[in-house]
């Protein structure tokens, strides 16, 4: 009989080691899993900076449109400005003049880190034949043989727009350059 008891308790003590080896290799992977979930959470949480940064830049050249839609009402914006020369720049502003009252407060706190800032300047101006006509009408007018010559004018509007975050550790930045005409 000792001889039995021998054997089973041989075989109960190989058990635990097994269970012991296959409990250290899911810890493993665990831990594994963890630094891989968290690494992921930084390039999502990376990869949402850079797209704010960029919709901040956006939104001055859309600040920038707007400026030259009110000063084309009555004439060219920078008619008198140098080709190539600035005519307007906005300075650093914040995207928090943009949030709306029912934005959740994470979205405003994103907000309150934003800055933009954007030139624009005239690049030159064509004579341009033709009239301002839409569809089928492009080139019609009244006066059969005559041309109307009118002036394009094309400015160059570049905006940089940055995210600063709260620990300081990493600040995104984002420059767009458009460029817009206008006939008068």
């Amino acid at each position: 009989m000792s001889r039995r008891l021998n054997k089973k308790n041989s075989r109960e003590g190989f058990i635990i080691v097994i269970s012991l080896t296959l409990m250290l290799v899911m810890t493993t992977m665990g831990v594994g899993l963890y630094y891989s979930s968290k690494q992921s959470a930084v390039e999502v949480a990376d990869n949402i900076s850079r797209s704010d940064a960029l919709y901040s830049a956006e939104a001055c050249i859309a600040e920038a449109r707007l400026w030259l839609k009110v000063k084309s009402a009555s004439d060219a914006p920078c008619k008198n400005v140098a080709a190539g020369k600035i005519c307007h720049t906005v300075s650093q502003a914040k995207m928090s003049k943009w949030k709306l009252s029912n934005d959740s407060q994470t979205l405003q706190n994103r907000n309150d880190v934003q800055t933009y800032g954007c030139t624009i300047a005239l690049l030159g101006s064509i004579a341009y034949e033709g009239g301002e006509g839409v569809g089928f009408d492009i080139g019609e007018s009244d006066s059969y043989g005559q041309n109307i010559v009118n002036t394009k004018y094309m400015y160059r509007i570049r905006s940089n727009g940055t995210l600063n975050s709260n620990s300081g550790t990493k600040n995104f930045s984002s420059t767009v350059e458009v460029i817009d005409s206008m006939i008068f």
